[in-house]
């Protein structure tokens, strides 16, 4: 399902990422990023007819541990960076890229996975779209194939 993952986490390590932020994550993202830590999806796109979107996703971005060959912060850095910048990020936690380099989120408030638009200026409550009602929603629906082909 992905390559070029980083190293294995353990419950363990991920619970210290929980408590060095101050928040818990959903249970089917920790299940997912207790199997893989980040990685290269093989099924990159996303669609959602409801929405009309589609993104491809370059990456999944570590919890923790870099990738040896892959200048990128892990996901516990990005979401550091970003509260820094905006107080509306505290309540999204990015753990994907797409081609725009724009950061795929789950909320820490409601589970669902939204992307935020960083070119639209100010980061505010419009740069945020709705793709899935859950994490494992959003990695299920991930496919081989773009719409356009």
């Amino acid at each position: 399902m992905f390559k070029e993952v980083s190293k294995a986490l353990t419950r363990a390590d991920i619970a210290e990422i929980e408590v060095n932020l101050g928040f818990a994550f959903p249970e089917d993202f920790v299940e997912r990023y207790l199997a893989y830590n980040g990685g290269i999806p093989a099924k990159p796109f996303f669609y959602s007819e409801e929405e009309y979107i589609e993104i491809e996703v370059q990456v999944f971005l570590p919890l923790k541990y870099r990738y040896c060959d892959i200048p990128i912060r892990t996901a516990e850095e990005k979401y550091l960076l970003f509260k820094g910048k905006s107080s509306l990020m505290t309540a999204y936690f990015p753990f994907a890229n797409d081609y725009g380099a724009n950061p795929i989120c789950v909320n820490l408030k409601d589970g669902g996975v939204y992307i935020a638009y960083m070119d639209l200026g100010k980061l505010e409550d419009r740069c945020f779209r709705r793709l899935a009602e859950s994490f494992r929603g959003f990695v299920e629906a991930l496919s081989e194939d773009s719409i356009d082909d």
